[in-house]
């Protein structure tokens, strides 16, 4: 709610003022020039219904950081095995912005990885 309002503050002083405002994520999502990025990994599986069930069990896409949760087909990333379906948090820029999203919290298992 907090985040809420002061969001809604700044729109308001933008308008007031006429400025444009753009929301600052403190994790930065996105590749790096090599096309690669790190994701928080939640959990795996070789069946895609499985994984789509993990992901709405954990809320849907676009929770966690600024990247937002999705399914990840592992066939073809460089640095993952092939054949798997990972519920995933990102691309983000770099380990650093993946680590400091607050996944454990809810997957004890969370961990970090790189693809390509």
């Amino acid at each position: 709610m907090k985040k809420l309002c002061t969001v809604g503050a700044l729109a308001l002083m933008a308008f007031v003022s006429n400025i444009t405002v753009t929301p600052v994520f403190a994790q930065s999502p996105g590749y790096d020039r090599n096309g690669c990025g790190w994701y928080i990994i939640l959990g795996c599986s070789t069946d895609r219904s499985a994984a789509a069930g993990t992901l709405y069990d954990l809320g849907g896409i676009m929770v966690g950081g600024g990247a937002g949760s999705r399914i990840l087909n592992t066939t073809g990333v460089e640095g993952f095995r092939n054949g798997f379906y990972c519920v995933a948090d990102g691309p983000y820029l770099t380990e650093a912005d993946a680590g400091s999203v607050a996944w454990r919290e809810a997957v004890p298992d969370a961990y970090v990885k790189r693809g390509c």
